[in-house]
């Protein structure tokens, strides 16, 4: 029964991105003589975009949610982990939102001034991207160097 609905929604899902997206380059455009070009379905790309980020991540939290549950329950040493790990994820965000750079900027073409929270919270998720990635390869490398050692 879980297979079948999983597989019913990931097909609908299918339909409505397809049709969005069909819509979005062949529906036409607001102003064909404007200098920059706007699709007319450019909300409602938008709109499912925005749908699809905040659906993924309710349900990406749900789900952590649970399994931290089940594991509390089976293995307390694996849930400590995970909550140690999501306490060094929330202390790297906050480290690079406070190391990142607020100075503002000014847009190119448009003029518009970009504010110091905007360009803080972008530097904030840049940094941590890069932290995330730099800690990535090191268990990589040093990873399977650990389990020879022991």
């Amino acid at each position: 029964m879980l297979k079948n609905l999983s597989r019913i929604v990931l097909y609908v899902l299918c339909a409505i991105t397809i049709v969005i997206t069909a819509l979005f380059f062949l529906g036409g455009d607001v102003d064909p003589n404007a200098d920059y070009v706007e699709p007319v379905y450019t909300n409602a790309m938008i709109g499912m975009m925005y749908t699809c980020f905040f659906l993924t991540a309710f349900l990406a939290v749900v789900s952590a949610v649970w399994q931290f549950i089940i594991k509390l329950q089976s293995n307390k040493n694996s849930a400590i982990k995970t909550v140690v790990s999501i306490g060094l994820t929330v202390l790297v965000l906050v480290v690079s939102y406070f190391v990142s750079s607020g100075e503002s900027i000014t847009l190119l073409g448009t003029g518009e001034v970009v504010d110091e929270q905007t360009i803080r919270t972008v530097d904030m998720m840049i940094y941590t991207i890069y932290t995330m990635v730099g800690a990535a390869i090191l268990l990589m490398i040093f990873g399977p160097l650990a389990k020879k050692i022991k």
